[in-house]
């Protein structure tokens, strides 16, 4: 599929809005090195998921509060220097703000932190890991979000990074937008539509941006 098209639009955030890939991959360094925990064993389990269900996938014994807030101070302290995605702000500088979502598996002040940080205005509605029960891929975080939306996941375009994120998006009934910025085209092969960059979409609507409940994306 080279294009999709919706009436609203669900973005992730790290790595997807904001570059974090690299600095994920520190805070959980920091932390496993703190820990005695093999960094390589760790790696596999941190894109896309909430803290929580991390610690729970490395060693159940380590998914206790103490260690969620270890995590999510370290990565407060290093978010705060954020940048964003290329093209990234130009996007949703177009976006009317009642059109669009952010569903992350970060916790709330981590993820504000590091949109603020990157020049992000905040949307009105953030799903984040204190919103679900369930973290991606569970499609309960781009579900709620689109129903906090005002739309069926079906209406939803999400934007992701992660093969878990993605799973998330596309089992909830959004169709999705992967970039290539953390993980292989072979990782996200599930997507509707791979690109390597936002500066690869091109964005058209159907009325004039102010009023616009139609967004169409097309891989160029």
């Amino acid at each position: 599929m080279t294009n999709v098209t919706g009436k609203a639009l669900i973005f992730d955030v790290d790595a997807t809005l904001v570059d974090t890939a690299a600095v994920i991959d520190e805070i959980w360094q920091v932390w496993a090195e703190r820990h005695q925990q093999d960094f390589e064993q760790v790696l596999p389990h941190v894109h896309g998921r909430k803290v929580m269900e991390t610690l729970t996938r490395i060693n159940s014994k380590l998914a206790t509060s103490q260690h969620e807030f270890e995590v999510e101070k370290i990565a407060i302290e290093m978010f705060s220097q954020s940048t964003a995605i290329s093209g990234a702000l130009e996007l949703i500088a177009k976006l009317p703000k009642e059109s669009w979502a952010i569903a992350t598996s970060g916790a709330r002040k981590v993820a504000s932190t590091s949109l603020t940080a990157a020049g992000f205005y905040l949307p009105h509605i953030m799903v984040c890991a204190e919103d679900v029960n369930e973290g991606k891929p569970s499609p309960e975080p781009f579900a709620l979000a689109a129903n906090k939306l005002g739309f069926c996941p079906s209406e939803c375009i999400a934007f992701e990074d992660s093969p878990a994120g993605i799973r998330s998006a596309k089992s909830a009934g959004c169709k999705t937008i992967a970039l290539l910025t953390s993980h292989n085209e072979s990782e996200v092969a599930e997507a509707d539509i791979i690109v390597n960059s936002f500066a690869e979409l091109v964005m058209n609507l159907s009325q004039p941006i102010e009023s616009s409940k139609q967004f169409e994306f097309i891989a160029v």
